[in-house]
């Protein structure tokens, strides 16, 4: 994962931005006093946000456990 001050980021912002879309890695904007925030492709966040919601069921994330542990032994079905 890439990290950048502000001002980098202010200064190149059209090449961070497309770098960040183009490799879909997040990179990390750390201003003067050490604080961070993070610029991801949106895709990846709803991905992220996505996987939260249905994580956050509890057996809702048994069940999708469940279904990765079968895919991963070959056990899929169409």
């Amino acid at each position: 994962m890439n990290m950048v001050t502000v001002n980098e980021a202010m200064f190149n912002l059209d090449l961070l931005f497309a770098s960040v879309i183009s490799n879909a890695e997040p990179t990390i904007i750390t201003t003067n006093t050490g604080q961070q925030g993070i610029l991801l492709p949106l895709n990846e966040f709803n991905a992220w946000q996505e996987t939260a919601y249905l994580m956050s069921n509890p057996a809702n994330a048994i069940h999708l456990r469940q279904s990765i542990a079968e895919a991963q032994l070959g056990k899929i079905f169409e």
